[in-house]
């Protein structure tokens, strides 16, 4: 994948091929209208990696296991938050997740404890506890024949998972504020090359008005949860004492209010709405399915027989599993993970300058026919271990399954998100409670597609019919 340089014999990496769009927007008009369709079709067109101008900027957008695996993992330190976490800063912050190097690794320092797999699993009784308070307002609902948008009520669950689980309160107690935050800053982040967004800050403009308002709002509660905890009315176990206690590992001082505030402001917003919606596409997912149903059903009643599950019953529900793991790959709530490259770099062959944008579209990997057969079924099975050795011998591919970067709905090297065990835990429990206690079936007339927002949301909502389970019938 290089020519020779003229006269000197010296080898020179090749451009990578890609869409030559507008002469001035490039494919930026393309990923504005329908993003995830672009970066699918990249991926079927032009293979692993693919180049493309986006306005004023030149991006590589990156999908074979190997390649991604370079820039997540192996050469990482190459690769930074950059222009594309610029509109993140607007409601996260300088926190977690828009920081690098030692700045970020003071800050994961801290909060990494809380994320302890067997900490979680000793805790997972807070996760059903939440859960049952979401039974009993569904079953009021089901009890009325009222339809349910699953969406809100998956992010009111997950907030109050979060809330109860890191922050010593329950953040539904501030949910009317924070939910029309959460609304406005899933699109504001996004950075489209809107008028409204380019005009300078100070200009007083409606959109302008709407973001310090919702700005304005996450940092109120998140400084009223500080202020709690600096006058004695917090836990002294939460992430939040945690932070307030800490010394900072580069400045060698203590967290200062607004670097504590950026810190649960990421953890509330990356961890509450990737969660919320991977449950919400999940019970989409099953609803839409009745032959995963039977069979989830089948194993839901012979392990568990409608009991409320616990983390040690978890090993034995390998098809709830399954099911989660093919909602994930389906419909990845961290759908793109964007990077910067800081030097000069060179990706199967192919030149990468410093300070071009590559792109890794976990959505298109995952929805990559060249990996997954039929990549646009719903199919469970694809991961039990057994189908994943028979199909990888039939195709003469690896004896052990598939390619780690095939599948990475969490990432991946240092930066694989710190959440993943919380996310994984609660979606399997709060799924198996949910399936146990209600049907629920898609109200016609209201087609639901992924939305590339932030996160990977259902769009514009998922209206589901809630009918109570027949438990006698299940276990006939």
């Amino acid at each position: 994948m290089s020519t020779t340089e003229a006269g000197t014999g010296t080898a020179v990496p090749q451009q990578a091929p890609g869409p030559e769009g507008s002469v001035l927007f490039g494919a930026l008009s393309s990923f504005k209208k329908d993003t995830l369709k672009l970066l699918v079709e990249l991926q079927r067109q032009y293979g692993g990696i693919a180049r493309m101008k986006m306005g004023p900027y030149l991006v590589h957008q990156i999908t074979q296991p190997e390649h991604v695996k370079h820039v997540l993992q192996d050469n990482a330190r190459n690769y930074v938050r950059g222009r594309f976490y610029r509109g993140f800063n607007l409601f996260f912050g300088r926190g977690m997740l828009t920081t690098d190097g030692p700045e970020w690794r003071a800050r994961r320092s801290i909060t990494q404890p809380f994320f302890n797999r067997t900490r979680l699993r000793e805790s997972s009784g807070t996760i059903t506890d939440t859960v049952e308070e979401l039974l009993a307002r569904w079953q009021k609902a089901a009890d009325k024949g009222q339809d349910v948008d699953i969406t809100d009520d998956m992010m009111w669950l997950a907030m109050g998972v979060l809330g109860r689980m890191l922050y010593g309160v329950d953040l539904r107690d501030h949910a009317d504020r924070l939910m029309p935050a959460v609304r406005f800053s899933l699109k504001a982040m996004i950075l489209t090359g809107e008028v409204k967004q380019m005009l300078p800050r100070w200009i007083p403009t409606r959109y302008q008005r709407r973001l310090k308002h919702y700005q304005g709002v996450l940092n109120g509660v998140m400084d009223e949860i500080i202020d709690l905890h600096r006058s004695g009315g917090g836990s002294p176990g939460s992430v939040v004492s945690a932070l307030l206690n800490a010394t900072h590992a580069v400045t060698g001082k203590p967290f200062t209010q607004t670097q504590i505030r950026a810190e649960l402001k990421t953890l509330f917003l990356a961890g509450h709405e990737t969660t919320g919606c991977a449950l919400t596409w999940t019970l989409y997912a099953i609803a839409q399915h009745e032959n995963v149903r039977a069979q989830l059903d089948e194993e839901l009643q012979r392990v568990l027989g409608g009991r409320t599950p616990t983390a040690a019953d978890l090993p034995h529900l390998p098809y709830l599993r399954q099911v989660v793991d093919e909602t994930l790959r389906m419909y990845p709530p961290i759908w793109l993970f964007p990077r910067d490259t800081v030097e000069d770099d060179e990706i199967g062959g192919y030149h990468v300058p410093a300070g071009s944008t590559v792109l890794v579209p976990v959505y298109a990997a995952h929805h990559n026919a060249a990996v997954w057969e039929n990549p646009e079924a719903f199919d469970p099975s694809r991961f039990c271990p057994a189908h994943q050795t028979k199909t990888a011998t039939a195709t003469g591919g690896r004896a052990a399954g598939r390619d780690r970067y095939d599948y990475f709905p969490f990432g991946g090297g240092a930066r694989k998100c710190i959440g993943m065990d919380l996310a994984l835990l609660e979606i399997q429990l709060a799924v198996a409670m949910i399936t146990q206690r209600f049907r629920l079936h898609l109200v016609s007339g209201h087609p639901v597609t992924p939305g590339a927002l932030v996160s990977l949301r259902p769009l514009p909502e998922v209206l589901m019919q809630i009918k109570s389970v027949d438990r006698e019938a299940v276990g006939a």
